[in-house]
């Protein structure tokens, strides 16, 4: 009876562990723990941008990922000049703009847009449509956060 018992164990601790996603090695993802929701997404762009210029820029894909109160992921893809957005995640994206370069994200970080002002745009609320191109249907971009899962 023990050992039925502790093979179950086992197995199910096994089973647990095994269910866990690993991060996908082809993005780099900066993790902050963001606690003052306002100020964390007034500087995600500028520290997505930092995160890209800092990194080697072999990857596919850098995305800042923001967890605690701030919950939000932002990320980039230069190959495809992606930048793809979401507000909840675990709700999936919920906005991605074409044609998105360094130069561009250097003009979000001088007009000091926030990642308020870049997820509203298409909304009737946005002041900022001009700024980015929306691009539709939303191509699946890789991600280490739930967004995209």
């Amino acid at each position: 009876m023990k050992t039925t018992y502790l093979l179950l164990t086992i197995w199910a601790a096994s089973l647990l562990i095994s269910c866990k996603e690993s991060p996908d090695p082809d993005v780099e993802t900066l993790y902050i723990n963001g606690q003052d929701r306002e100020k964390e997404r007034a500087d995600a762009i500028s520290k997505l941008y930092e995160h890209y210029m800092n990194g080697k820029r072999d990857r596919s894909a850098y995305e800042v990922v923001a967890k605690g109160n701030a919950r939000f992921v932002i990320n980039y893809v230069p190959g495809l000049a992606l930048l793809t957005l979401s507000g909840d995640p675990g709700s999936g994206w919920s906005n991605q703009f074409k044609d998105v370069d360094e130069g561009t994200l250097q003009k979000l970080i001088r007009q000091k847009l926030t990642f308020n002002d870049i997820d509203d745009i298409g909304s009737a609320e946005s002041k900022y449509d001009s700024v980015l191109t929306l691009n539709r249907p939303l191509y699946d971009v890789k991600t280490n956060s739930s967004a995209g899962r």
